[in-house]
C-alpha cells in the first residue's frame, strides 16, 4: 500500500464521519420546519425578517457538508495532491496488504454502530417522555411525537448502513475508479 492510497482511505473514513453528521443535521431541520409556519398564513411564518435567516444559514452549512462529503468520497486524489499528502516519506510502499473496500466496510459498521448506539437510548427516552406527557396531560389533544419519529428515523438510517455496507463500500469506490479513468483520458 503506497502512502497515496492510505491518505485516500483516511479521507474518505472522515467523508463517512461527515455522512454521517449530515445524518443528525438534516432531522432537525426538518423537525424546525413546522415551528417557521406556525402563525396564520405561511409568508408571515418562514418568511418574515426574524424567521428566514436561520433557515437559509441551516441550508448554507447543509450545502458546506454535502460539497465537504463529495471532496472527501469522490476527489480524494485532488486533496492529496494539492495538499501534498503523499510526499516525504521513506518508504514508497508500506507492508500491510488490506483492500480500500474493507476498511471502507469497517468503517461504515463503525459509524453505524456510533448512529445506532446514540440513537436507540434517545428512542427509548423520548417513548417514556411521550408517555409520560400523555399520562400527566391527558387532556391535551395533541402531543408532539416528531422527535420519536425522528429517532426512528436515525435507527433505521444506521441499520441501512450497516446493512447495505457492501454497497456503499462499492459505489465509493466505483466512482473512485471511473473518475480515475476519466482523468487518464484527459
Amino acid at each position: 500500500m503506497t502512502p497515496k492510497n492510505l491518505f485516500n482511505i483516511i479521507l474518505k473514513i472522515f467523508g463517512l464521519f461527515f455522512l454521517r453528521e449530515i445524518v443528525y443535521i438534516i432531522p432537525q431541520l426538518i423537525s424546525t420546519i413546522p415551528y417557521f409556519t406556525k402563525q396564520d398564513n405561511f409568508d408571515s411564518g418562514l418568511f418574515s425578517s426574524g424567521n428566514i435567516l436561520p433557515f437559509i444559514l441551516t441550508l448554507i452549512v447543509i450545502a458546506f457538508y454535502v460539497f465537504i462529503i463529495y471532496q472527501l468520497l469522490f476527489n480524494t486524489n485532488k486533496i492529496i495532491d494539492k495538499l501534498k499528502l503523499d510526499q516525504g516519506f521513506n518508504q514508497q510502499e508500506f507492508s500491510f496488504n488490506i483492500s480500500t473496500t474493507l476498511i471502507l466496510t469497517i468503517s461504515l459498521i463503525v459509524i453505524g454502530g456510533i448512529i445506532l448506539t446514540n440513537e436507540i437510548p434517545n428512542f427509548c427516552n423520548n417513548i417514556f417522555s411521550y408517555f409520560q406527557q400523555k399520562k400527566l396531560m391527558p387532556d391535551v389533544a395533541k402531543l408532539n411525537f416528531s422527535y420519536i419519529i425522528i429517532s426512528g428515523v436515525k435507527i433505521l438510517i444506521g441499520l441501512l448502513i450497516i446493512g447495505e455496507r457492501k454497497r456503499i463500500a462499492d459505489f465509493v469506490e466505483k466512482r473512485k475508479i471511473k473518475k480515475e479513468e476519466e482523468n487518464e483520458a484527459e
